[in-house]
């Protein structure tokens, strides 16, 4: 149990720097400088900075009290930012992929010319699409938390869906 915290908090320690980092990096310095491959990176980089700041940063907490300690409206806060994390991580994954083979196939057919996928408002609606999926497909983890109580005084946070 040990050796897994220790693990989770090297990796929540790299994710943060990691993240922030490409997100930094990744901002363009003019508005005229703006490019499709740094907004996708800076997406993925917001996503995964959804996990590193409202998922692994509770669960550490939980893994060294033995115990949930941030109540139930958390709880629920806290399953909604992982499936949020991990579905708008997933869709800006599959955009990516989709860009980069427009740019290599597609571009090549057509003698170098742009794909779809420079478009900048293209890729805003399809990004703000995305996110907005992800919050639909993880509005249920909102209302369908409990806590689970093991013994007078532990508490873990459990998914409680009817059936």
């Amino acid at each position: 149990k040990l050796v897994e915290s220790i693990v989770r908090i090297l990796m929540f320690i790299a994710g943060i720097l990691g993240n922030n980092w490409l997100a930094i990096a990744s901002l363009p310095r003019k508005k005229s400088e703006i490019r499709t491959n740094e907004i996708l990176l800076i997406n993925l980089a917001v996503s995964n900075l959804i996990t590193n700041y409202l998922v692994d940063i509770p669960v550490t907490m939980e893994d060294f009290a033995g115990q949930w300690l941030l109540g139930l409206t958390f709880c629920g806060i806290f399953r909604f930012s992982a499936d949020l994390s991990e579905t708008s991580s997933l869709f800006t994954t599959i955009i990516i992929c989709v860009f980069w083979h427009q740019k290599l196939v597609g571009s090549l057919k057509r003698g170098g010319a742009p794909v779809q996928l420079d478009n900048l408002r293209l890729l805003g609606c399809l990004l703000a699409g995305s996110w907005m999926l992800s919050v639909v497909l993880s509005m249920p983890r909102l209302f369908f938390v409990s806590l689970e109580v093991t013994n007078e005084s532990l508490e873990h946070c459990v998914d409680v869906f009817p059936n």
